[in-house]
C-alpha cells in the first residue's frame, strides 16, 4: 500500500478513536492505561491509545499481566513489552505470584487482571482501557441470553463503568475485528496468538464457534445480537429514567457501607424496575461482581413487603425496630461465620470485601469489624472512635478494621463521615466504593452525595 494511502487510513482510525473517547467523555482524562495481553485486539488498542495520547498531550502506558499459567508466558510477556518499546510505547509487566485454581481459570484470570490494573490506575489516577469489540459484545449478549439475564445484562458490556474505584472504558465496542487488524497492518505491529482461544473447555470459545456458523448451531447472527443488545440498553435507560425518582425517595445509600430502604414507598414499583435497582443495591453493598437472579429478587420483594428479614447476595435486610420506621430495612453486608482477612503492608492500597477501598500507613491484617481482636474490649471501655461507636452494631461489624502487628486494633477514618482534613493524617482510611459506584452509574442521583 502506498505510504499516503496508509497514512490516510491511520488518520481515519485515529479520528474514529478520538470520537469514541469524546463520546465517553474521556477526552479530559489526563492518564490512560491500556490493558495489553499481546493479542491483536489489545495490541491495536495500545497503538491507537498511544497515538491518541501523543496527539492530545496525555500520559499513556500499557500494563501486561502475566498470569504465569501457560508455559512460555513469561517470555511472551517480555516479547510484547519489547515490541511496544520499539514503538516508544511504555509497557509494564506484572507477573502474578498466586496459584491458579483448578476450575474457573478464565474467570480467575479476569479477576486477577482487573485487580492489578485498577490498583495501578488508582495510583496514577488513570482510566483503564480494555479492547472488547463488536464480536466480544455479541458473544456476551448470547451468553447472558442463555442464562436468562434481565434487560441490563442483555445490553451486554457497558462502554463505561466503574470498578474498584476506577473508570474502566471500552472505546472499541463499535469496532470490528477487521478494523483492529487493519490498524495493526498500518502500524506495522505484530501480535501474539493465545492457544486458549481455541480451547472448547471455555464457554466463550464455544460461543465464538457457534457465532461463526449461526445457522448450523441455531443461534442468532452476531449483528442481530448487537442490535438486540442495543435495544436492551435503551430499554434499561428508559426504565431507570422512569423509576429513579421513586427509588431514590425510598433509599438512602450511606458512606458507612450500608443503606436504608423504605419498602412502604416501593410496594407498587413495577417488578422489572424493582429487580433492576435491587440487584444493583445488593451488588454494591455485598461487594459481589455479579447480580442475583430475577426469581430470587421476586422472593426478596415478597418477604420485605411482608415485613420479614431476609438475606440475599451477601446482604442482610433487617427490619427496623422503631415504630415510626415501619416498612424500613437496614441493608448491610453479611460478614459470615468465617473471618475475612487481608494482609497489608504500610503504604498499601487495597480493595477489601469487594466494596471498600482501604489505604493504610500501618502493616497488619485487615478484618471485618467484628473480627478485630480488641473490639469487644473497646466497646466496653468506650475506646471506639465516635464514627464507630455511634453506628448500629450490624453496620460497624462489616467495616474494615486493621489488626496491627503490635496487637492493637486501628479503626478507619471512613471517608464521607469525618472531615477530609482528618483523613490526611489517619493511619487507616476506608472509602465505601458502592456509594461512589452508584452515583457514577446513575447521574440522576445527587441528593446527599
Amino acid at each position: 500500500m502506498p505510504q499516503t494511502a496508509q497514512t490516510d487510513q491511520l488518520t481515519h482510525y485515529d479520528a474514529a478513536f478520538a470520537a469514541a473517547m469524546r463520546a465517553l467523555r474521556l477526552d479530559t482524562a489526563p492518564v490512560l492505561i491500556s490493558a495489553l495481553s499481546g493479542g491483536p485486539d489489545s495490541s491495536a488498542l495500545a497503538c491507537l491509545a498511544e497515538r491518541y495520547a501523543v496527539a492530545s498531550g496525555k500520559q499513556h502506558f500499557a500494563v501486561i499481566v502475566n498470569h504465569a499459567i501457560r508455559p512460555g508466558s513469561t517470555g511472551e510477556a517480555a516479547r510484547v513489552q519489547q515490541r511496544m518499546a520499539a514503538r516508544s510505547l511504555a509497557a509494564t509487566v506484572v507477573t502474578l505470584d498466586v496459584a491458579a485454581p483448578q476450575t474457573g481459570i478464565q474467570e480467575w484470570a479476569r479477576q486477577q487482571r482487573f485487580t492489578v490494573l485498577t490498583k495501578i490506575a488508582r495510583q496514577h489516577q488513570a482510566v483503564v482501557l480494555v479492547a472488547h469489540h463488536q464480536a466480544d459484545q455479541a458473544e456476551t449478549v448470547l451468553m447472558r441470553l442463555t442464562k436468562g439475564s434481565g434487560p441490563a445484562g442483555l445490553g451486554g458490556m457497558r462502554a463505561l463503568n466503574w470498578r474498584d474505584g476506577v473508570v474502566v472504558a471500552r472505546p472499541l465496542l463499535g469496532w470490528t475485528a477487521d478494523d483492529l487488524q487493519a490498524v495493526l497492518r498500518h502500524c506495522n505491529c505484530d501480535y501474539e496468538t493465545d492457544p486458549s482461544n481455541h480451547n472448547t473447555d471455555f464457554e466463550r470459545v464455544r460461543v465464538r464457534q457457534a457465532l461463526a456458523d449461526p445457522a448450523r448451531f441455531g443461534c442468532p447472527a452476531p449483528d442481530q445480537l448487537i442490535r438486540f443488545g442495543q435495544a436492551m440498553t435503551a430499554l434499561t435507560a428508559h426504565l431507570e429514567a422512569a423509576s429513579a425518582g421513586r427509588w431514590w425517595q425510598a433509599v438512602d445509600m450511606r458512606p458507612t457501607g450500608d443503606a436504608v430502604i423504605d419498602m412502604s414507598r416501593l410496594y407498587d414499583l413495577p417488578p422489572l424496575a424493582w429487580q433492576h435497582w435491587a440487584r444493583h443495591l445488593i451488588r454494591m453493598i455485598g461487594g459481589r461482581p455479579y447480580g442475583v437472579a430475577g426469581a430470587a429478587l421476586e422472593r426478596l420483594f415478597s418477604r420485605l413487603i411482608a415485613g420479614q428479614n431476609a438475606t440475599l447476595g451477601g446482604c442482610q435486610f433487617v427490619k427496623s425496630a422503631r415504630p415510626d420506621d415501619a416498612g424500613c430495612f437496614q441493608v448491610v453486608r453479611e460478614v459470615g461465620r468465617r473471618p475475612l482477612e487481608c494482609p497489608v503492608t504500610a503504604g498499601d492500597d487495597v480493595i477489601f470485601a469487594g466494596c471498600w477501598h482501604v489505604k493504610t500507613a500501618v502493616s497488619g491484617q485487615l478484618v471485618n469489624g467484628h473480627a478485630a481482636h480488641k473490639m469487644p474490649q473497646d466497646w466496653a471501655t468506650g475506646k471506639l472512635p465516635a464514627v464507630m461507636r455511634d453506628l448500629p452494631y450490624l453496620v460497624r461489624r462489616a467495616i474494615p478494621v486493621l489488626n496491627a502487628l503490635d496487637g492493637t486494633s486501628i479503626y478507619p477514618q471512613v471517608r464521607g463521615v469525618q472531615s477530609s482534613e482528618t483523613a490526611k493524617d489517619a493511619p487507616l482510611v476506608a472509602r465505601f466504593l458502592g456509594r461512589q459506584d452508584w452515583v457514577y452509574d446513575n447521574p440522576t442521583k445527587t441528593t446527599g452525595q
